[in-house]
């Protein structure tokens, strides 16, 4: 069991498509419960830190009991800012604000790898998804982002599990440094053993514009 007791959720950017809301509270079509009250039930028993930024009070106020951190410069920075402002050198999740998952996700993860990114071989990507170079013992060699090079490279999905000190610190060390890009593309995989992990039939969508919303609002009343 490598089960990690802290989680960091990154949700202090504003996405230009979706219409000025926080993507961290936007709800199920059906349950009506927000992607951050689907983290906070999947991460159940864990201490969860939301780095915020814009809208930051709208969170602050529904979710009182959580930890916070706060990106004064979202406007300014990428999501590796966020993250160094909120890593330490404890074993944690990290997550992107952005995707509805559930408990049952992370119940695998836990038993899984101490120092893993979820992954997917989903053909359809946008042309700023993260893709990593792995090699036969499924430990990721690099990372690029934008078109895919070879369709043997999965996706990053943005949820991390890491528990070696020494990746959190070059992690941070290299977010700082390059602070306007995506904390996926900065992961120190050329120095540490870091896994990969596939996505299986788990509850796991991810909400970056409108027609991602009507999907899921299409793929929800169909059963």
């Amino acid at each position: 069991m490598n089960s990690v007791e802290q989680v960091i959720i990154l949700a202090a950017g504003k996405s230009l498509q979706l219409d000025g809301v926080n993507k961290a509270l936007i709800c199920h079509p059906i349950t009506k419960k927000s992607i951050l009250e689907y983290a906070v039930e999947a991460f159940s028993g864990k201490k969860i830190i939301v780095v915020v930024g814009f809208r930051a009070i709208q969170i602050m106020q529904k979710f009182p009991q959580l930890d916070y951190v706060l990106n004064p410069d979202w406007a300014l920075t990428n999501n590796a800012m966020s993250l160094a402002l909120a890593l330490n050198d404890k074993p944690t999740y990290v997550i992107s604000g952005d995707i509805f998952i559930d408990k049952k996700l992370i119940e695998r993860l836990d038993k899984a790898s101490p120092d893993l990114a979820l992954v997917s071989n989903r053909e359809n990507r946008i042309l700023s998804a993260i893709h990593f170079v792995v090699n036969s013992d499924n430990k990721i060699c690099e990372t690029y982002q934008g078109p895919i090079k070879d369709i043997k490279h999965p996706e990053s999905l943005g949820i991390f599990k890491i528990s070696n000190p020494e990746i959190l610190r070059s992690w941070k060390k290299r977010s700082l440094e390059h602070s306007n890009l995506f904390a996926g593309q900065l992961l120190p995989c050329k120095e540490q053993s870091i896994s990969v992990e596939y996505l299986n039939d788990e509850f796991f969508y991810e909400i970056n514009t409108p027609i991602d919303y009507l999907e899921l609002t299409k793929q929800v009343y169909k059963k």
